[in-house]
């Protein structure tokens, strides 16, 4: 670092660089110098150079940080390792991080961030070399970047610093009065001077901040005019250059002389000039010869052409109706091809069904034959017949029991209640089947009981007994018949 030197400000009231107390830096800005950036300016200062880049506005990430009712402005301050004499620390630093907030802040009330909801507008400063004054600077050129964007604001945002040096209020300090100065106090304001940013490092005293302020309403007016202009500059350009174009025209529209009538002289040569043209044109041959000898065969030579023409147009609308149907045919004949092979599955899966079907038929037929052929069936039928015979035999034998133990009853006189009990009885009986062990599906023989009647009554005309005997006492006459 530079030692400190004698004196900052002379006898003369001049400062080390030549200026007064109420004078600024000169400004050099330059607007859309990063082509991916939506706006960018580049500043120089005095010394300082400063670049910046305006993106958005676009969707916020982390989602969290985003905001419901308005955009989030997020603007980033980083000095450059090299810009300065002593090489700094690279990354954020404390310096770094505060400065980023408050010029935060001071964009704030000019941007109308209401109107992108859900979004990010992000600000990123470049210091590339600082010469004191950088976050004043970087303001400025943040301002113009974001006007660049088409970011709306209700107006420009305008920074400057002053600062005392050797008990002297002045405007705009550069390094060595920033180092080597009693106070440094920068403040940011609208075009409406409106104040959006104060700070203030060292000591002064309430008089020497108003006088301070009033030289940095001054120097911000300065800025403002600057600033504007350089916008004017690129937007307003085509619309000075189509001005210029129009007075170039009227200008040169204005220096053609205008026309000038010829003398009578120079009309009577032209009248003579035109009778000697016509006697030329009368020795020429007629109109019907010359249309008979050229106007003709053009005609004719066109209308042929005209006719070839046609032709050529007729051959080409039929080369394209013969491709058009070759198209069409071969269409027909893939269309057609695609129906056979779908009839050839349809047709392969119906006989595959029938061969299925068939396979099925054949199996059980099979089985059926199995069954039939077992000889377990005919032997079960066997002992169906022989448990027949036997039912039929114990049956006849009971019947006939049954009626050599009517006749026994028929001999004595029973009372109606023993005639009951007799009915009874043999209802039962009669109802009673042999247990054996043929299934219910088995068809069981039955002999009839009126044959065995029938061959009972002879022997039932046989007895003499002075009862008649029947089989249903229900049938039986009154006592004594015979006897009447």
């Amino acid at each position: 670092m530079s030692d400190k030197p004698e004196k900052l400000i002379t006898d003369d009231g001049l400062r080390l660089d030549g200026r007064r107390a109420d004078e600024i830096r000169p400004m050099k800005i330059e607007i859309g110098v990063l082509s991916r950036a939506d706006g960018s300016c580049y500043l120089e200062w005095g010394r300082n150079k400063i670049l910046v880049g305006v993106f958005g506005p676009r969707e916020a990430h982390p989602r969290r940080s985003q905001r419901a009712d308005s955009a989030v402005i997020r603007y980033r301050y980083n000095m450059a390792s090299f810009s300065v004499e002593d090489r700094a620390r690279p990354g954020p630093s404390r310096r770094s991080i505060e400065i980023s907030k408050v010029s935060r802040e001071a964009f704030e009330p000019v941007i109308m961030a209401e109107m992108f909801p859900k979004t990010a507008i992000d600000i990123f400063v470049e210091v590339l070399q600082a010469d004191a004054g950088t976050r004043t600077a970087a303001i400025n050129a943040s301002s113009i970047a974001l006007a660049d964007a088409g970011i709306p604001m209700k107006g420009l945002i305008t920074s400057c610093a002053f600062g005392k040096v050797d008990g002297q209020i002045v405007l705009d300090l550069n390094k060595e009065e920033d180092n080597y100065g009693e106070a440094d106090f920068p403040v940011a304001m609208t075009q409406d001077g409106e104040i959006t940013l104060v700070q203030m490092d060292g000591h002064l005293t309430p008089e020497e901040i108003k006088k301070g302020l009033e030289l940095v309403k001054k120097g911000c007016k300065e800025i403002l005019e600057i600033q504007q202009t350089v916008l004017r500059k690129k937007f307003e350009t085509p619309v000075e250059e189509t001005s210029e174009e129009a007075s170039e025209a009227e200008k040169e529209s204005e220096s053609v002389p205008a026309p000038e009538f010829a003398p009578e002289a120079a009309v009577e040569e032209i009248f003579e000039e035109a009778e000697e043209f016509g006697a030329e044109v009368s020795e020429e041959p007629s109109e019907a010869d010359v249309l008979s000898s050229e106007v003709v065969p053009d005609s004719e030579e066109e209308i042929e052409e005209e006719i070839e023409e046609e032709f050529e147009t007729e051959e080409e609308f039929e080369t394209e109706e013969e491709e058009f149907e070759e198209e069409a045919l071969e269409e027909e004949a893939e269309f057609e091809a695609e129906s056979e092979e779908d009839l050839e599955e349809d047709l392969g899966e119906e006989l595959e069904e029938e061969e299925f079907e068939e396979e099925a038929l054949e199996d059980e037929a099979e089985f059926e034959a199995s069954f039939e052929s077992t000889p377990e069936l005919k032997e079960f039928e066997e002992i169906e017949a022989r448990l027949e015979k036997e039912a039929a035999s114990r049956e006849a034998e009971e019947e006939i029991e049954l009626g050599s133990e009517t006749e026994e009853l028929a001999e004595e006189e029973p009372s109606p209640e023993e005639e009951t009990e007799v009915e009874e009885t043999t209802a039962s009986e009669e109802t009673i089947e042999p247990e054996t062990e043929v299934e219910p599906e088995t068809e069981t023989v039955e002999i009839p009981t009126e044959g065995v009647e029938a061959e009972e009554e002879p022997e039932e005309e046989k007895s003499e007994g002075p009862w008649k005997v029947v089989k249903d006492p229900s049938e039986a006459g009154t006592r004594g018949e015979k006897d009447e």
